[in-house]
């Protein structure tokens, strides 16, 4: 469903050229617009559906004293009990989730995307055109920063959101910290969405061009005002026309997508380009992983929460990000090194982010592992004397832990217990005694352990001594990860800071390495490219490679689920080794661009040259390479163009 995004990202190389080709804050407006629209494509289900019977009956104007009495903290009693519970697989289980929610989530990633490609790729480069190239690494240092902040208002503004009550016109008889409470999560939607509408008005108003202020060059003679930028069109004299031949008149957007399939071939002939442009590709893969199942992967190694585990990372990568882009824009606007020495830095972040995923691979704690399952040989085998007159089959993995060994079992059912003390302790577990010698199926079976009926054996527990060595605790045991996680944060910090540092130096590339009129289309084709062959294969390598190191998978009327258990040490190894590989193709590359680009202008300090060469009553110097008939048909190309009104 989320994929949509990158799905419509695909054609942004036609939507920037055209876009490019006519009015850019327009087109840009239509970007934010289009973004806009997606928020309120997101908010729909609500509206379609409603807050739900559920959330009504919780509220004073709609009570019922059925739902309310509701225990908050359900918990199912998977204890040993010799009754076999049926799983049911009726059609309206297995189809309990409408498809039109799917449908508008898909739709509003999909026009999402086309939203953020015309404003990504037009607004950098109209940025680009009117200001001073020496300031353009400041100014998308700022835009890169600013951007990375993003997620932190939208963290923030859904926080309050989730405040109020899914329905803000009823009053909820529940807290917020009920597990039952859903708050206002539509509401979100409707702010960003009526916010982006009024940005989109805004920025329609902008002109196609900026107003530029005289620059001054410095001659001989003194300081002349000179409002001639060689970078725009070189108008010569007027040629006469011929009265009797019709004056062709054929609109620019026509004109325009007909040059298309030419200028397309530019760029993938245009070696320093094509190249860079990879190099992301192969980043963004290496780094796809960890975009894609960060929280995972600090849940599996380090055993934080779902979203406990971004608390503490999330913010700080998210400093180290705006820190990286921020700091290096500065650096490169005032300093303005030059391609080698910039684009050298980028192989160097590269070799960086390589240490780091080396680090990260050996960077993991002991696995815990579950009892009955043989981590050596990936081998699944839950059956064991003490619990096989335990009917455990289709219980879901819910993992305890016997304190005393530090063992985990997979369920309280497979641990034997007979009793369930409370919420989170089970009590009478036969298969936490003798531990060290314990048997599983395939060996000679000991004595079978006496089962209680279900009843009988949580009604002795309040008449008998509670023996606490066979108590086991929910949860799997804990292990101490503090000193590893910590690493993994302070490193992960590292990395975005540094990282994030190489970025502008790339985005120069492909402004500076074409001409003025593949600009956009440059920004274009680089995103094509990023969106096909890594935002979309990206979580489909990766999530492939996390499933093979799966042991335990949630089996449910045939159809498997989700993974229960994994094995730790091979998802790191395999998710680290794959992202290095790409890694390693992506520097392969940055390095041939850092080869090729030794002589490339990337702060416009050839035009100043050609000013000064102009106000000196010299011809404006050309590329290397083109003679006095390229320079001819250059000018008169530019008298053409000069005539042309998009």
């Amino acid at each position: 469903m989320l994929s949509g995004n990158e799905v419509s990202q695909v054609l942004s190389i036609v939507l920037i050229y055209y876009g490019g080709s006519g009015h850019r804050p327009r087109w840009i407006a239509v970007g934010v617009a289009l973004s806009a629209l997606s928020c309120l494509v997101l908010a729909l289900p609500h509206f379609i559906y409603g807050p739900g019977k559920d959330a009504l009956a919780l509220t004073k104007e709609y009570l019922d004293h059925k739902v309310l009495n509701t225990s908050s903290n359900p918990t199912e009693v998977f204890v040993c009990s010799r009754t076999t519970g049926t799983e049911i697989c009726d059609e309206d289980s297995l189809l309990d989730v409408s498809l039109l929610p799917r449908v508008l989530i898909f739709l509003s990633q999909f026009i999402l995307g086309i939203g953020t490609t015309l404003y990504y790729g037009l607004g950098q480069t109209y940025m680009d055109d009117n200001t001073k190239k020496k300031n353009t690494p400041m100014l998308l240092g700022l835009a890169f920063g600013l951007r990375t902040l993003g997620p932190v208002a939208g963290f923030l503004l859904s926080y309050l959101c989730l405040r109020l009550y899914i329905d803000p016109s009823l009053h909820p008889v529940i807290t917020p910290s009920d597990p039952r409470w859903l708050g206002a999560w539509w509401l979100g939607w409707i702010i960003l969405g009526v916010t982006m509408g009024t940005f989109a008005i805004l920025v329609a108003l902008f002109p196609k061009e900026l107003p530029k202020r005289e620059e001054k060059v410095s001659t001989k003679d003194g300081e002349i005002p000179l409002k001639l930028d060689l970078s725009s069109d070189i108008k010569a004299p007027p040629q006469p026309q011929d009265a009797n031949k019709p004056e062709e008149c054929k609109p620019d957007r026509v004109v325009a997508m007909k040059n298309f399939p030419k200028a397309l071939k530019r760029l993938l002939t245009n070696k320093l380009v094509f190249f860079n442009n990879i190099s992301a590709v192969f980043y963004i893969l290496g780094a796809s992983g960890y975009i894609t199942f960060y929280s995972k992967y600090m849940e599996i190694q380090y055993g934080t929460s779902a979203g406990g585990g971004t608390v503490l990372a999330g913010p700080l990568s998210l400093c180290g990000m705006v820190i990286g882009f921020v700091g290096s824009g500065i650096v490169i606007s005032k300093y303005k090194p030059g391609p080698r020495l910039l684009l050298g830095w980028n192989v160097i972040v590269g070799c960086c982010y390589l240490a780091g995923m080396v680090t990260y691979s050996f960077l993991g704690c002991p696995d815990s592992g579950v009892q009955g399952v043989d981590m050596e040989t990936s081998t699944l085998n839950l059956t064991a004397p003490c619990n096989q007159d335990c009917t455990c089959e289709g219980i879901k993995y819910s993992p305890v832990c016997h304190v005393p060994s530090g063992t985990t079992f997979f369920s309280a059912c497979h641990a034997g217990c007979k009793t369930m003390l409370n919420k989170n302790e089970f009590g009478d577990c036969s298969c936490a005694i003798g531990l060290g010698s314990l048997e599983y199926e395939g060996q000679t079976p000991s004595a079978p352990t006496p089962v209680l009926p279900e009843s009988q054996a949580q009604s002795n527990q309040s008449s008998s001594t509670i023996d606490t060595d066979k108590v086991v605790k929910a949860g799997p045991c804990p292990r101490n990860c503090d000193g590893p996680y910590t690493w993994f944060v302070v490193i992960t910090c590292l990395m975005q800071v540094i990282g994030c540092s190489g970025k502008i130096g790339n985005v120069l590339v492909n402004y500076r390495a074409v001409e003025k009129e593949d600009k956009s289309i440059a920004q274009g084709f680089s995103l094509m490219l990023i969106s096909l062959f890594a935002l979309i294969p990206g979580p489909i390598i990766y999530g492939t490679v996390i499933d093979s190191t799966c042991l335990i998978w949630n089996d449910s009327c045939g159809e498997r689920g989700n993974c229960w258990f994994y094995h730790k040490d091979d998802f790191r190894y395999l998710l680290n080794v794959s992202a290095i590989g790409f890694i390693v193709i992506g520097i392969a590359f940055d390095s041939a661009v850092w080869y090729l680009a030794k002589n490339l202008d990337l702060y416009g300090s050839d035009e100043v040259d050609q000013r000064r060469e102009f106000v000196k009553g010299e011809s404006p110097a050309l590329p290397v390479g083109k003679s006095d008939a390229d320079r001819n048909q250059t000018v008169s190309s530019n008298q053409n163009s000069g005539q042309n009104v998009t």
